[in-house]
């Protein structure tokens, strides 16, 4: 009896999907179909393609007439963070309470959605609930702990609660409120990719609104390895990457850093860092590396992106 309430209060809750792909075809496949058979029901599925070229945009335009589906071909890569912030404003503007974001190498376990929207139903005017986000072996992927708040359980290393609060999170599987977004503006789309889901999520969870991790909700995080991306390990063809992990990195920084001169401090403290990482590769692409987060420091000392708004109909 108690569950069917709360299934009763959780129903009223509209929830749309977004689902944000670039070249990864068959994951995006399984993405969907897992989607699909989630058990509780989804208003509408929003997915954006970035300008993928394998083939994903001819099997998009075989859904475009599904009713409860929206596809979004962008004209250009915009980037993850460019992909989410379009796919969460085009979510709300359909109409929604909620929107339930994700990356196409994300698979949620048919619950997953379900287990967030209880703790909405538990936790009223929550910001945002993520999911436990494992690896393909059922350990879980480094790349996507939430950063929960430090309190006594965590100290003393003792069994985290089912639903703990949270200040940060990735965007795989990660359910925000509509009002949240209202009040505080999308995803930064110039970060491209990397830490436009932690700036996000941090900027939901210090405006007040209380957020939560529960590990009932479990996805998994189809990568190839479960790895954390990191300068002195990651492979050669993600040196560029690292130009917008050191800008963006740097110009949150600067926002949390009210003096100047320990602000420039940390940055070349950043660049020392990065230098003594990349010291420890033993292959030949130190170079491209060193000259992407060269200036990802150099142009974060005045990366100044807008935080765009949706004005709310009347």
């Amino acid at each position: 009896e108690p569950y069917r309430r709360q299934r009763q209060m959780c129903i009223r809750d509209r929830v749309n999907c977004v689902i944000v792909t670039y070249n990864r075809l068959s994951l995006l496949k399984e993405c969907l179909e897992a989607v699909k058979q989630q058990t509780f029901p989804i208003n509408q599925t929003i997915i954006v393609d970035n300008c993928s070229t394998d083939g994903t945009g001819d099997f998009l335009k075989q859904l475009e007439n599904e009713e409860n589906i929206q596809v979004i071909r962008t004209e250009k890569n915009i980037g993850g963070a460019g992909g989410f912030s379009l796919g969460l404003k085009s979510a709300v503007m359909k109409g929604c309470d909620f929107t339930w974001l994700m990356d196409d190498d994300t698979i949620p376990t048919p619950t997953a959605l379900e287990e967030l929207v209880k703790v909405v139903a538990e936790h009223p005017n929550t910001g945002f609930v993520c999911s436990r986000v494992n690896w393909t072996n059922g350990e879980e992927h480094i790349m996507n702990r939430p950063n929960l708040f430090n309190n006594e359980i965590l100290k003393n290393k003792q069994r985290i609660p089912a639903v703990h609060p949270c200040r940060t999170c990735s965007f795989v599987s990660v359910l925000i409120n509509s009002t949240a977004v209202y009040r505080l503006g999308l995803p930064i789309k110039e970060f491209f990719i990397w830490c436009d889901d932690i700036e996000y999520t941090e900027r939901i969870s210090k405006s007040g609104y209380p957020c939560y991790y529960t590990d009932h909700s479990i996805v998994l995080h189809k990568t190839a390895v479960n790895y954390f991306p990191s300068i002195d390990k990651a492979p050669a063809s993600m040196a560029t990457r690292f130009y917008y992990q050191a800008r963006n990195t740097s110009y949150l920084k600067r926002k949390s850093t009210s003096n100047r001169i320990f602000f420039y401090l940390a940055i070349l403290n950043k660049y020392r860092v990065y230098k003594h990482k990349l010291n420890k590769r033993t292959d030949g692409d130190k170079k491209a590396f060193l000259d992407a987060v060269k200036r990802g420091c150099k142009d974060g000392l005045t990366f100044n992106p807008q935080i765009e708004y949706i004005e709310q109909k009347k």
